[in-house]
């Protein structure tokens, strides 16, 4: 985390970097995305993507696994390894070259010397922060996640000052209703996400090697928001990639009122790109609660140990059991991160100057989920080492 936050820190060369920043802070939909992905949109830094383009690699890569598409399923994993991650160094190099051309009236002089040294750089750093995300897989707490956190956390203050300042104009018995009122909310929505984090449906399933009194207790658990937080995060991602492309169109083809009209209308400052945004959010919750649980090789395994559902034939009547339970849990999930995360950017549409504060509920979906994975990890933990050695 040290390094990580050392890093953001760190400009690019050849651009003035104050006007630079002056210019991001009119960004808002890039800054928005950063919060979500540990990338740094304030400033121009070699950690600037931030897992942006690990995250959405990661989502391609997932659909294409799920088509089956030219046996992709199938490889060994050092070949499948491979070839994601020159997905991932596609998609970096399209937003760092993206991110770059941003910048281009910035720079002391754009030659293309510049801009491949901009972009090779960008791309670098953020590879080395995958790197050093994968490396706390392995030896620390959170995985990936603890990297959004701890960007998460330290531009939490941009909102709370925000809200600050609202409380502030009122009189005395208005500042004690509005601080009431966000303290009420702020508190309902970390209940809320936290019963919808732990929330799952549970199928009875009948184990042919379980007792009567153990049978009671047998069931399929079926998480109620499985892809909540990991939805909010990869979305922004999702929607950064085209945002980029339609930029570069509509610079290359000026005449072109369509990419223009993309370009304008394909963030979350407009209601068209806030549309947009909560389909893909939809989409990617349902996604991400079907790929938490794969039910071709949960029916298979329950066929194979003799266990089965009540009134349901092992095989394909299970899968399809299986399925349709899995799709209704989905579909709430879903719904209840479009309600929370999705609906609010709304008001940031209307209301520009508050678009941080409607980002809340998202990011308490987030952090929320990222800080439960955590306690889950230290407990497993502890679990495993609690037992006495037996000599």
């Amino acid at each position: 985390m040290a390094v990580y936050g050392f890093g953001k820190d760190i400009p690019l060369p050849n651009a003035d970097i104050y006007q630079v920043t002056e210019q991001l802070k009119e960004a808002s939909f890039l800054q928005i995305t950063s919060l979500a992905t540990g990338g740094n949109f304030t400033a121009p830094t070699i950690f600037s993507l931030g897992l942006a383009p690990w995250m959405a690699g990661m989502i391609f890569w997932q659909l294409l696994t799920l088509t089956k598409m030219g046996g992709i399923d199938q490889m060994p994993k050092e070949k499948s390894d491979r070839w994601r991650n020159l997905l991932i160094l596609l998609i970096a190099v399209i937003e760092g070259y993206g991110t770059t051309y941003m910048l281009r009236d910035y720079f002391s002089e754009f030659t293309q010397f510049q801009v491949f040294q901009t972009c090779l750089l960008i791309v670098a750093g953020a590879f080395f922060l995958i790197w050093l995300a994968s490396v706390n897989t392995v030896y620390g707490l959170g995985g990936p996640s603890l990297v959004i956190l701890f960007g998460m956390v330290s531009s939490y203050r941009v909102p709370v000052a925000q809200i600050t300042r609202m409380i502030l104009v009122e009189d005395l018995w208005g500042r004690i209703v509005l601080a009431i009122l966000v303290g009420v909310i702020v508190l309902g929505l970390i209940a809320l996400a936290l019963i919808f984090e732990r929330s799952e449906y549970r199928l009875p399933v009948n184990r042919i090697m379980n007792t009567a009194d153990m049978q009671k207790s047998a069931y399929i658990p079926l998480k109620l928001n499985a892809g909540g937080s990991l939805a909010f995060m990869f979305s922004l991602t999702v929607l950064l990639l085209p945002q980029i492309i339609f930029q570069y169109l509509a610079d290359s083809y000026p005449q072109n009122n369509v990419f223009w009209w993309l370009e304008n209308n394909s963030t979350t400052t407009s209601f068209f790109g806030v549309t947009l945004y909560n389909v893909i959010l939809f989409a990617l919750a349902v996604l991400f609660a079907q790929v938490m649980l794969d039910v071709t090789d949960l029916a298979e395994n329950l066929r194979k140990n003799g266990d089965y559902f009540t009134n349901i034939r092992p095989g394909k009547e299970t899968k399809k059991y299986l399925k349709q339970k899995q799709n209704a849990t989905a579909f709430i999930g879903a719904t209840f991160t479009v309600i929370v995360a999705g609906l609010p950017l709304y008001l940031g549409v209307i209301w520009p100057e508050y678009a941080a504060v409607v980002l809340m509920p998202g990011l308490t979906i987030i952090l929320v989920g990222i800080i439960t994975s955590i306690i889950l990890q230290i407990r497993a933990i502890n679990t495993l080492s609690s037992y006495e050695k037996l000599l």
